[in-house]
């Protein structure tokens, strides 16, 4: 079984989609270390012809262990309906918006209080958009041993989901260094890169790296085609 394990992110890139629709199993590794002003809080958009930060506040005085799922949502400093609206100046005139906007806002409306738990719904909800069907689950409901090494920890949450293959971001082969098996499970480490190969999208400059959200509301149903077409396996 192919397995990815992946920290929840705000608003994914499109890689992170590709790979998902790639496995047969998505992990969200939500029991290890958060850390601010990481990806689990923020991502990029195309805004005004250039890429704009959007982050979500987060509660992190006095908490600097604490790990993804324990992480609150500062309501106090994320006014949701000024970020929707920023959301709705980037792509109003795209083609999609309409589609799909009123699903985010949905979301957004329900005021989760973890972040982890936002991440999860939103990353869930466009895999269901795009037509991915795949077994999700959190790796903290199936490790609970605690003070193991982040591989010990990917090597035991593919020991117990019986996975031949754990596939990462080619960003991670200096992090897993010479390993090619993981010692416990045997499955193999491969690793995966995505193009960002022009697609439709609104202004006149294009900007890859961007939130799924970019690729979505400016390609709509198109948007699985084309995250197939950049997902390739490479070798290190």
């Amino acid at each position: 079984m192919k397995i990815a394990i992946s920290q929840p992110t705000f608003l994914p890139w499109q890689g992170y989609f590709a790979l998902i629709d790639y496995v047969d199993e998505f992990v969200f590794l939500d029991n290890v270390q958060f850390v601010k002003r990481s990806w689990q809080q923020r991502n990029y958009i195309k805004l005004d012809q250039s890429k704009h930060l959007v982050t979500v506040p987060v509660i992190s005085k006095n908490k600097f262990k604490q790990k993804i799922n324990d992480v609150e949502i500062d309501y106090n400093n994320f006014v949701i309906s000024k970020f929707l609206k920023t959301v709705e100046n980037a792509y109003k005139k795209t083609d999609y918006f309409l589609l799909y906007f009123d699903t985010f806002k949905e979301i957004l409306n329900k005021k989760y209080k973890f972040l982890c738990e936002l991440n999860v719904d939103i990353i869930i909800t466009i895999c269901k958009i795009l037509k991915i069907e795949k077994k999700f689950t959190k790796s903290s409901s199936i490790v609970a041993e605690k003070n193991l090494t982040n591989i010990d920890l990917l090597d035991m949450i593919c020991k117990k989901n019986f996975s031949s293959s754990y596939f990462s971001t080619i960003g991670a082969a200096e992090y897993l260094k010479d390993i090619k098996i993981l010692p416990i499970s045997k499955a193999k480490i491969k690793y995966f890169d995505y193009k960002n190969d022009k697609y439709n999208q609104l202004g006149t400059y294009f900007i890859p790296y961007l939130s799924i959200i970019d690729l979505l509301f400016n390609e709509g149903p198109n948007s699985l085609n084309i995250l197939k077409k950049n997902f390739l396996i490479t070798k290190i």
